[in-house]
């Protein structure tokens, strides 16, 4: 004859079989909202899909164009030192051959860009315009060294990831701009570098996230449940059973 589960040891199983399941689809539903979000914003090509990172690439590109070629005409006609002059120069005539290769990725790859400089980059230009002598030059190398610190991680994240062809191309052609634009400027002894950007500061590598913390903590309390149950249902078979009264006997 077979025994019947004890109710209590029934229970706790349900309720571990319960907790299993919320965590199961806890994580599917965190996958799952992680892939969506992923791909919000990603187009087709014919170079391979083209994300935001991607756009926004292109965006600062051009950005950058629209008004750091006009300024490195101005500082070859502003500047004071020679040098400055000279750097200005190649600014300008980089930064125009640049541009160009910006609009043509963009239009082969349909993203549309800006036409006119954002308000930071207008207040720059309102800057230098408004300076003369040596203060122009000192302060033509830091905004403009500074820039192009800002926007070479942005190359360096696409050209590292993007899963775009066409777009790879343009990073590592990008990168190479940028780069020697930050040598042409630091070759004029102007960089004040304490007062560029300091870099971000490292993420500790033993960095809990509240996923590493809650998973546990589920699988845990399924296991003190269990256990619970099962010491519950081995109490009470411990217990004597309750002594019947024989028939015909009277009750006390």
């Amino acid at each position: 004859m077979s025994r019947r589960i004890p109710g209590p040891l029934r229970w706790s199983v349900l309720a571990a079989l319960a907790a299993v399941a919320a965590v199961v689809l806890a994580q599917y539903w965190v996958a799952t909202s992680a892939a969506t979000d992923q791909q919000q914003g990603w187009t087709q090509t014919r170079w391979g899909p083209l994300g935001p990172a991607d756009r926004d690439l292109l965006q600062k590109v051009r950005l950058a164009g629209l008004w750091e070629a006009p300024t490195g005409q101005q500082g070859e006609q502003q500047a004071t030192s020679p040098a400055v002059r000279e750097v200005a120069r190649k600014l300008g005539v980089e930064h125009h051959d640049l541009d160009e290769l910006v609009r043509s990725t963009a239009e082969q790859l349909g993203v549309l860009l800006p036409s006119r400089p954002n308000d930071q980059q207008i207040g720059w230009m309102n800057d230098l315009t408004a300076r003369t002598g040596t203060d122009y030059d000192r302060q033509f190398v830091q905004i403009l060294r500074a820039a192009h610190g800002s926007v070479l991680p942005v190359i360096t994240d696409v050209k590292v990831g993007t899963r775009n062809e066409l777009m790879r191309q343009f990073a590592n052609e990008a990168s190479v701009y940028v780069t020697r634009h930050i040598g042409y400027l630091e070759s004029t002894g102007l960089v004040d570098y304490a007062a560029l950007p300091a870099p971000p500061d490292p993420v500790p590598t033993g960095t809990r996230t509240a996923s590493d913390v809650v998973v546990p903590a589920l699988v845990v309390g399924v296991a003190l449940l269990a256990a619970g149950g099962l010491l519950m249902t081995l109490h009470r078979r411990g217990r004597p059973a309750p002594r019947r009264a024989r028939p015909g006997a009277p009750v006390i």
